[in-house]
């Protein structure tokens, strides 16, 4: 039942818009935080949004492989529930643990950039790409000074990249 119960929870999760519910808890926290605790309050409102992503694909490679002949082995040579997990499944999850990685870090770059953008994210004087591109978001600046916008090409590089990699993985 505590399996049901998880799944439940994670598929909840997954039927939100995630962008609109990072907006949402960032929202509700106090605006004026510093820099470490803001980065410690949006690491865990990634993982309070990304972890049912990995969690159902872990689920179901782990429902597979708990049954597979070395995992019956080694149960019955007097493996615990622990040195299996250990030793056998979570290797077996690594693959998809890898890219779900490469696929949920551009979306969080890009989730922290727009909180940065919209003065939600880090304080004024720490360096972010959303901060940086706040500070660009003239025209007239962007016009006569197109340098200004080099963090969105940071951000783009990076999201691109993470992504061709993930592309590689599958």
């Amino acid at each position: 039942w505590v399996d049901d119960v998880i799944m439940r929870i994670a598929d909840f999760v997954l039927v939100l818009p995630v962008i609109y519910v990072v907006l949402v808890l960032r929202a509700v926290l106090p605006l004026v935080l510093s820099a470490r605790t803001v980065f410690l309050l949006v690491a865990w409102i990634f993982i309070a949004v990304g972890w049912p992503f990995v969690a159902k694909g872990v689920r179901g490679i782990i429902a597979v492989e708990r049954n597979r002949e070395y995992v019956q082995a080694a149960r019955s040579l007097g493996a615990g529930h622990g040195r299996i997990v250990v030793r056998h499944l979570i290797p077996a999850c690594a693959g998809h643990l890898l890219v779900q990685a490469t696929l949920l870090l551009p979306a969080f770059i890009l989730a922290e950039a727009t909180l940065s953008f919209i003065g939600l994210g880090f304080p004024d004087p720490i360096a972010s790409w959303g901060t940086m591109l706040a500070g660009a978001g003239n025209y007239n600046a962007i016009a006569r000074f197109p340098w200004t916008l080099a963090p969105a090409l940071a951000i783009f590089s990076i999201v691109l990249a993470t992504n061709l990699l993930a592309s590689q993985h599958d």
